[in-house]
C-alpha cells in the first residue's frame, strides 16, 4: 500500500501543479513551495536546542494548537517552535505568528522531502493537530527519536483508517507515542485496530474559544453597524447558505445582518453584493443605511460572535459545517443546516436544544423569527455552561508534553 500511496502523493502533486494555472489557492500551494526546502534548511537548520514542531492543516487546526504552543513557550522561552501549514489559508494568515520562531509549508509528502525536512530542523517533540497525517514526515521524526503526539483527534467508522486500503494512516497513528482524542467513541475505534496509546481529554477548541471570547476586544465598526438593531450574524457561509439566508435577510428588514464568507476573494465578494443589494463591505464602511454588512477579510470573525443575537454557521448544507464553538463561546444561540456528520459537537448541542438545525429556507426564517422573539437570558447561560464543562484538554496535554 505505501507504494500507491507515493504514486498519489506524486499525483496530488502534479494535479495542485495543473490546477494553480486558474485557482488562486493551488497556485499559492504551490508558490509558497518553491525553494522550500532551500528556505527551511537555511533559515532553522543551525540549532541544538529543544524544537517542538507543530504542523497543522489550515487555520482552524492552528487554533487548536495555540493553547499549548503559547503555554509551552510561557513555560521556557528557549524551546524552539516550528510551525507548519499544508494549506494557504492557514500559513498566509499565521506566517508572522511571533511565538513561532519558523513558519513554513509543509513540504509534499515524499521520502526524500521528509528526510531534509526532519533533518534540518532536528525536533525531539512533534504536535499534530486532528488530523492531515503525513506518513514520510511522521516516520523521519519516529526514526530521530522524537516524540510523536496527535491532538483533538476524532475519528469516524467510514474514514481509510477502518478500512482495508488503510494500512498507511494505520501505521502513521501507530507512530504516535500518545494520541489525544475528543471523545471516548474514538477510542473504541482505534481499539479495533490494535491502537490504545490513547487519552480522551475533550477538544482544546473548547480551551481556545473561550479564551478568545474572554479577551475579545470591541470593533466601532460592528458597533456603529448594528446601532439598537438585533444582529444576526452568518459565519463561514457557502453559496448555499447564502441561497437559503435570502429570503430571511429580505424579509426580517429590522434586522442587521453581517455576512462572513468562507472565500473572501473579490470575485466572490461581487456576488454576494449582488445577492444582497442592501449591503456595504467591511474594509468600505462608513455611515450607511445598509442592513448586510459583508465581511471581505479574515481573521476576525470569532470576535465578532460577541455582538450576535443570533449566529447561522455555513457548511451543513453541502460542504461540511464549520466551527460552531465560535460563536457559542459567547453563548450565542446558533442555527445551521442539516449536515452535522462531521461536527459531533454540533449534532449534541442541537440534541439539547442548545443550538438548531434547519433543513430549508422557510424553517431557517421560522427559527430565527422564534429566537428573535423570546428571551434568549436562560438559553444563553445553558450554552455557556455547556461551554465551560468541556473545557481542560488544553491542561491534559500540556502534562503529558511537559513529561516526555
Amino acid at each position: 500500500m505505501l507504494l500507491f500511496y507515493n504514486i498519489g502523493i506524486q499525483l496530488y502533486g502534479l494535479g495542485v501543479r495543473g490546477a494553480s494555472f486558474f485557482d488562486l489557492k493551488a497556485r499559492k500551494w504551490v508558490s509558497g513551495r518553491r525553494g522550500l526546502l532551500e528556505k527551511i534548511e537555511q533559515e532553522a537548520g543551525a540549532f541544538s536546542g529543544e524544537t517542538l514542531w507543530v504542523h497543522c492543516a489550515s487555520l482552524g487546526e492552528f487554533e487548536m494548537a495555540r493553547p499549548i504552543i503559547e503555554q509551552l513557550k510561557k513555560a521556557d522561552s528557549e524551546l524552539r517552535i516550528v510551525l507548519t501549514f499544508f494549506s494557504p489559508s492557514g500559513y498566509e494568515v499565521r506566517h508572522n505568528y511571533p511565538i513561532a520562531d519558523h513558519v513554513f509549508y509543509l513540504p509534499l509528502d515524499t521520502p526524500s522531502n521528509a528526510n531534509r525536512f526532519v533533518a534540518a530542523i532536528q525536533p525531539s517533540k512533534v504536535i499534530f493537530v486532528k488530523y492531515d497525517l503525513w506518513f514520510h514526515h511522521l516516520n523521519e521524526a519516529k526514526k530521530l527519536g522524537a516524540q510523536l503526539m496527535l491532538i483533538s483527534a476524532t475519528f469516524r467508522p467510514d474514514q481509510p483508517y477502518f478500512r482495508f486500503y488503510g494500512s498507511v494512516g494505520r501505521n502513521a497513528l501507530k507512530l504516535f507515542d500518545r494520541i489525544f482524542l475528543v471523545d471516548s467513541d474514538s477510542e473504541k475505534l482505534l481499539s479495533k485496530i490494535g491502537i490504545t496509546n490513547v487519552s480522551v481529554c475533550g477538544d482544546t477548541r473548547y480551551d481556545r474559544v473561550m479564551e478568545i471570547a474572554a479577551l475579545a476586544e470591541s470593533n466601532t465598526i460592528v458597533e456603529r453597524f448594528k446601532g439598537d438593531s438585533k444582529l444576526i450574524i452568518c459565519g463561514s457561509t457557502w453559496q448555499d447558505d447564502e441561497n437559503v439566508l435570502r429570503s430571511s435577510v429580505r424579509n426580517l428588514e429590522s434586522t442587521k445582518w453581517i455576512i462572513a464568507p468562507h472565500e473572501v476573494g473579490e470575485e466572490n465578494i461581487q456576488r454576494l453584493e449582488q445577492l444582497f443589494p442592501n449591503s456595504i463591505r467591511y474594509s468600505k464602511f462608513q455611515d450607511s443605511d445598509a442592513n448586510v454588512l459583508i465581511i471581505d477579510s479574515i481573521g476576525i470573525l470569532n470576535k465578532l460572535y460577541r455582538y450576535a443575537h443570533i449566529a447561522y454557521v455555513g457548511g451543513g448544507f453541502k460542504t461540511g459545517l464549520h466551527n460552531i464553538l465560535e460563536a457559542t463561546a459567547f453563548g450565542v444561540p446558533t442555527v445551521f443546516g442539516p449536515d452535522t456528520s462531521r461536527f459531533a459537537d454540533a449534532a449534541q448541542m442541537a440534541q439539547e436544544a442548545l443550538a438548531f438545525r434547519v433543513g430549508s429556507d422557510k424553517e431557517l426564517e421560522q427559527r430565527l423569527i422564534a429566537l428573535l422573539s423570546n428571551d434568549q437570558r436562560e438559553l444563553r447561560i445553558r450554552i455557556v455552561n455547556f461551554m465551560n464543562s468541556r473545557t481542560g484538554a488544553t491542561r491534559a496535554i500540556l502534562e503529558y508534553t511537559n513529561k516526555c
